[in-house]
């Protein structure tokens, strides 16, 4: 409950805009865009290669972040997991893990 309404706290549905690691590849990306378009314009293939490399810079970037986050989510989870089996006695336990190993196979 919040303490000042006392509504349920709910979270907060904006979307924010992440860490400076994925702002920085976005804006790299971008720049590679605008730059490539430029270099389309002005027929400079330079200046279109400048574009491109900033798109893939960019993305990578952007890219790497996004996997260390998945990374720590799964992280999360496995310990999530991990400390729900062990409250479990060894026979549920077993047949829990069998359950996950034959959805796993089919």
């Amino acid at each position: 409950m919040d303490a000042n309404t006392d509504q349920p706290d709910q979270p907060d549905k904006r979307r924010s805009l992440g860490s400076a690691e994925e702002v920085a590849g976005l804006a790299l990306a971008l720049a590679g865009v605008v730059n490539f378009i430029l270099g389309l314009v002005r027929r400079s293939r330079l200046q279109g290669a400048l574009g491109l490399v900033l798109l893939v810079a960019g993305g990578g970037v952007f890219a790497r972040r996004k996997l260390v986050e998945r990374g720590e989510k799964i992280d999360e989870a496995t310990d999530h997991i991990r400390s729900e089996l062990d409250d479990l006695d060894p026979v549920a336990r077993a047949q829990v893990l069998a359950d996950i190993a034959r959805e796993q196979i089919q």
